[in-house]
């Protein structure tokens, strides 16, 4: 039975469907707009979705000063709810609706251009384990698809959702074909960028098989090892909060004092893994290398619209040497790249007491504008 399954998703995937305006050029000629991104995590998804958190969490001195930073993309997290409610065919919140218009317009006058994802809740993603959920999803696309089909094709993408955590591979490959499908239905000109199952990690990647169309571009997230890129976060795996002061590149005799203070055999055990399985610069660049294996033989264009590593707990000289070496491996690969992100604990940026300061040693290992200048918040005429 399960081979069965698996014969008929590959069939949806990768069968030729009904003629279609594109070739497979233009997806790799778009993804060439998104080379160099950067996430505006908890903008329009997030706990805080009121009307003052979407006028000032970020604006239009934010998007100038991403721009001059050197990025030329930004990836914008929509919460489906703001968009759909369940039996309701138009717009759930016009005015929410309106920000996003403002946001996507301000962006492209900075000369950026903006990936507009679906980013729920951890409850909603469970809800794809039925028809149900995976109706809500369909849904929300088919509005804010409608919503921009008008929009600069060059410079608007559609992300169908943010590590939609559906375990099953095979469920996950059919849930995307109909989201596609159903963008489709309402917009034959965008470009959409799918991934994997479950996290769109680099093994989720490599599990995944094309959709028949096209127009995509297709994404994976890399913050291996967990170990480093994570170390102090109150989220996730029970022992992350034990890791501090972790330095990468890792050696046993490194981190003989931070094993000390870590409670746990498992997690000690955990720890002392990271730090004699070799991670550096080449090994890190041989598992990317993988992606672009996948993407090479499936002749689809690659980007990876996730990585970085928590500031709050890591060395910063550690954590700027991590993002050079991953940036350097997906640029070598010609993967392009949007790094988490603008601010917050995994930031490129300190914005607050009304002041966008940079990281010049992140955008150095970037390599983009470390010579990019603090500035003030104020927009001349705003509130």
């Amino acid at each position: 039975m399960r081979r069965v399954l698996l014969m008929l998703i590959l069939a949806c995937c990768t069968s030729p469907g009904r003629a279609q305006n594109h070739t497979p050029s233009l997806a790799f000629k778009r993804a060439e707009f998104l080379q160099h991104g950067i996430n505006l995590s908890g903008w329009f998804a997030g706990g805080d979705l009121s009307q003052q958190h979407l006028d000032t969490f970020t604006n239009d001195v934010d998007l100038k000063f991403i721009h001059d930073m050197g990025f030329d993309s930004v990836r914008i997290g929509i919460e489906p709810s703001l968009i759909a409610r369940r039996g309701q065919l138009e717009a759930a919140n016009p005015a929410a609706l309106a920000d996003l218009d403002r946001a996507v317009t301000a962006a492209i006058a900075n000369h950026l251009a903006v990936t507009l994802c679906a980013f729920p809740s951890d409850d909603y993603k469970r809800n794809l384990a039925n028809e149900r959920g995976v109706d809500d999803l369909a849904l929300f696309w088919r509005i804010l698809a409608a919503h921009f089909a008008a929009a600069d094709p060059d410079r608007v993408f559609y992300e169908l959702i943010n590590e939609p955590e559906v375990p099953d591979p095979y469920r996950w490959m059919g849930i995307q074909a109909r989201l596609v499908e159903t963008i489709r239905s309402v917009d034959p000109q965008h470009t959409i960028i799918a991934g994997g199952a479950n996290y769109d990690s680099l093994p989720d990647l490599l599990q995944l098989e094309p959709v028949r169309d096209p127009n995509v571009i297709y994404n994976f997230h890399f913050y291996e090892p967990y170990q480093f890129t994570h170390q102090g976060a109150s989220w996730g795996a029970p022992e992350w909060p034990y890791y501090k002061n972790i330095p990468y590149p890792a050696t046993p005799q490194m981190i003989a004092a931070q094993l000390g203070h870590v409670p746990g055999d498992l997690a000690r055990y955990d720890l002392y893994l990271y730090a004699v399985s070799g991670w550096n610069r080449q090994s890190i660049a041989g598992r990317i290398a993988f992606a672009a294996a996948w993407a090479r033989e499936r002749n689809v264009p690659l980007i990876a619209n996730e990585f970085g590593a928590y500031r709050d707990t890591a060395d910063p000289a550690s954590r700027a040497r991590w993002i050079n070496d991953v940036r350097s491996a997906m640029e070598e690969n010609h993967i392009g790249w949007a790094m988490w992100d603008y601010q917050g604990n995994f930031g490129v940026v300190h914005r607050g007491q009304g002041r966008i300061v940079p990281d010049s040693a992140i955008l150095n290992a970037l390599g983009l504008n470390a010579n990019v200048k603090a500035v003030a918040l104020t927009v001349p005429g705003q509130k």
